[in-house]
């Protein structure tokens, strides 16, 4: 089955790798250069690792391992301490380019803007076409552009994004870990005030932070970078060690916004031979941090599905059978983690303190 896949971040390299592997003449288009950008942090546990392995992607050598996650209030007292078992902190770009290195190069074609399909006037594509004027012909196009999906808007519809109701500043620190990062992860609450911080190791030299905001009483998350950068450190003197020493190591200029949003599920994740993964499919709020592994889950399963239903060939009804039954899948797993996602929003930016948090244990 000749496969395009529309997107090369987590979803669609995942798909690309677990699709090639399994004899599909797989294509890859992404609007970017390399890696995509550095800055954004991760926590792979178990079940994420186990999903690299069934990908055969050998994840040795990147990211720190994570024993503890605590989470403490601004005056450092106690929230939550929870310990966690074979569970690993990398930097995204790190984490990409090692998934990508099991891909065949030649199956990769970066800036490569997507702007639409060609149909056959039914629910059928016949081509993705992109900016350059390139037409590319295949039997299943996967969307995994991401959560503003242009193959979403183009194709599929469906519910619309919800507004963003928080937003997220993140940053890099390079140099020494302080002590307190020896043994895991910290996050600090200012609970009641719609702001948080915490901190994720990813090597012995290197850590991600992220600031958690409610826009609505923290409008400087929107400022120009000179004016935020100084609200940042400013908001910083707020929470305790180690925050403003890994602030005072981080480039506050290069801190990436990231508006968090989310979408209903739609009924199904396809429309004829166009299938939507990842985030394009079902962006999920940060408080979970569930959406890489939401990702690597999608590819295994597509991959799976069409290792039992692909022979020789494959009919668009039947393929069309083989997506809903994707969606029927992954929807109950999806639903669950996309109302944790919102009962976790909502009571951070609730205007009270409240004891038996529900606590997300990272972004």
């Amino acid at each position: 089955m000749k496969v395009v896949i529309i997107g090369g971040s987590t979803a669609g390299i995942a798909a690309g790798l677990r699709l090639s592997q399994a004899g599909h003449d797989v294509s890859i288009y992404e609007r970017r250069s390399g890696a995509g950008s550095g800055g954004l942090g991760l926590l792979l546990t178990p079940s994420v690792q186990q999903g690299m392995n069934r990908l055969g992607v050998d994840i040795e050598g990147i990211g720190r391992h994570i024993d503890q996650f605590d989470i403490r209030d601004e005056d450092d007292l106690p929230i939550v301490s929870r310990t966690l078992q074979q569970t690993l902190g990398v930097d995204r770009k790190s984490f990409l380019e090692r998934l990508r290195s099991n891909l065949d190069p030649r199956i990769v074609h970066e800036d490569m803007n997507f702007i639409g399909f060609e149909s056959d006037g039914k629910d059928s594509v016949k081509a993705a076409l992109f900016e350059d004027g390139t037409r590319v012909e295949g039997d299943l196009f996967i969307g995994a552009d991401g959560v503003r999906s242009t193959v979403r808007q183009e194709w599929n519809g469906g519910p619309q994004l919800r507004p963003t109701d928080s937003v997220e500043l993140v940053g890099t620190y390079q140099g020494e870990l302080p002590e307190r990062l020896n043994s895991g992860a910290l996050k600090f609450i200012s609970q009641g005030n719609g702001l948080a911080m915490g901190v994720v190791p990813t090597s012995d030299r290197s850590a991600v932070w992220y600031m958690q905001c409610d826009p609505r009483r923290w409008p400087q998350s929107f400022s120009g970078v000179e004016e935020r950068a100084r609200w940042i450190r400013q908001i910083g003197e707020r929470f305790p060690d180690p925050v403003s020493s890994i602030l005072a190591g981080s480039d506050l200029r290069k801190v990436h916004l990231w508006r968090t949003t989310d979408r209903d599920l739609p009924e199904n994740f396809h429309r004829g031979n166009v299938l939507l993964i990842g985030d394009a499919a079902h962006p999920l709020l940060t408080f979970t941090s569930q959406g890489t592994g939401s990702a690597i889950e999608d590819a295994l399963a597509i991959g799976a599905l069409l290792d039992h239903n692909v022979g020789n060939g494959c009919d668009l009804d039947r393929l069309g059978g083989i997506l809903g039954e994707f969606s029927r899948i992954r929807k109950p797993v999806l639903k669950a983690r996309l109302v944790m996602g919102r009962s976790m929003q909502a009571q951070f930016l609730r205007e009270t303190s409240e004891q038996d948090q529900i606590v997300p244990i990272c972004a």
